[in-house]
């Protein structure tokens, strides 16, 4: 492509959620980005938009220019880019992004540019698909976030052009960023119910000597196998009494259950939910156990000499008894509270809309 002095228009449209915020935390450094690495003398003007994309996972990107049109019927644009937490595939392969360069439109799909560094992944991703965009007769640009490849439409009008992230590697970063588009490390926080039970288990455990004498008297696998038992054990729980297993009459209309693995995003999901509550319950104990509990009244009531560790210990032990009692907790919340904070927005959507699917089935 030949270098020019004109100006072009970005259109950077996300959905609610995650998505949103990334775009907004790089689009300030994406012109700088976009001059530096397609070394092209074109000033670049980058708007952002937030709205929802259509509700079908697979649906196809060239209605992505539709979808711009319509919100920005006042505004002029050279390139529209979707970034979305819908997982995408093409075959079996996770796909990270989709080009359709008679609409100068792309799509980004966060979940297959994996768990972990996401903002750099989702600049890159952004420079590659626009570069890709305004080359016409020369090389495309094949500069792309994540180990892949362009499988290319072999003709005009035969579908787009999309980034491949093949095989296992593909999976595992399509699996970490469903997981991650779903915020785990926020799910007890707006489920007060949950946490008053958790707490509230935890207190009456940690005033009570007996606890103490039996903590102290445990030993490490006992422990070790007390904290798995008790995680999982809230885990399932959650997702049995809210109904977020996908069972296989399960049918969403525009979803296609059998090709993502819902069921492992979800109890993914939810254990991380719990190892984070879980964490967050043994700091404050332990903190708490050396704060009011002195060596030696820690020692007399315990029945036996105590040391540091011992806080430690007690700590871990009450802190597995406890998370149980987030069972009691979650059990009083309503369905629809547990989904709005156990999954990102996409997520969410879906499953409303397999539950109201099982509703008018019956």
């Amino acid at each position: 492509m030949s270098e020019t002095d004109e100006a072009r228009r970005l259109i950077l449209v996300a959905d609610p959620g995650l998505p949103s915020d990334i775009v907004r935390s790089v689009c300030p450094e994406l012109a700088d980005r976009l001059d530096r690495e397609l070394a092209t003398r074109i000033t670049w003007h980058i708007d952002t938009v937030t709205i929802p994309l259509v509700p079908e996972e697979q649906a196809g990107v060239d209605d992505i220019a539709d979808v711009i049109d319509a919100q920005l019927e006042d505004k002029h644009w050279d390139i529209g880019i979707f970034l979305t937490d819908l997982p995408r595939r093409a075959r079996l392969d996770a796909v990270s992004a989709e080009i359709d360069a008679s609409h100068r439109v792309a799509l980004v799909s966060l979940p297959a540019l994996g768990f972990r560094r996401l903002r750099p992944r989702v600049k890159a991703a952004v420079v590659g698909v626009t570069g890709r965009l305004l080359t016409e007769a020369a090389e495309p640009h094949d500069k792309l976030a994540g180990n892949g490849h362009w499988d290319e439409a072999p003709g005009h009008d035969a579908g787009p052009d999309r980034w491949i992230v093949p095989g296992l590697r593909g999976h595992i970063r399509l699996i970490g960023g469903m997981v991650r588009a779903n915020r785990p490390w926020q799910l007890f926080t707006s489920l007060s119910r949950a946490l008053a039970g958790v707490f509230a288990t935890a207190a009456i455990s940690f005033f009570n000597s007996t606890t103490w004498q039996v903590a102290l008297r445990a030993g490490v696998w006992q422990q070790i196998l007390i904290t798995v038992l008790s995680t999982v054990a809230l885990t399932v729980w959650i997702i049995v009494d809210h109904g977020l297993w996908e069972r296989p009459g399960d049918r969403v209309p525009g979803h296609h259950s059998a090709r993502y693995p819902y069921n492992l995003i979800t109890f993914i999901t939810i254990a991380l939910g719990v190892i984070s509550l879980y964490a967050v319950l043994y700091l404050t104990l332990a903190a708490l156990s050396f704060l009011i509990l002195g060596p030696t009244a820690f020692g007399r009531i315990a029945g036996q000499p105590t040391g540091p560790a011992d806080h430690f210990w007690l700590a871990w032990f009450i802190a597995s008894v406890a998370i149980v009692g987030g069972a009691f907790g979650t059990g009083l919340e309503a369905d629809e509270a547990v989904r709005n904070a156990a999954y990102g927005r996409r997520h969410r959507d879906r499953q409303r809309q397999m539950t109201e699917g099982r509703s008018a089935r019956r």
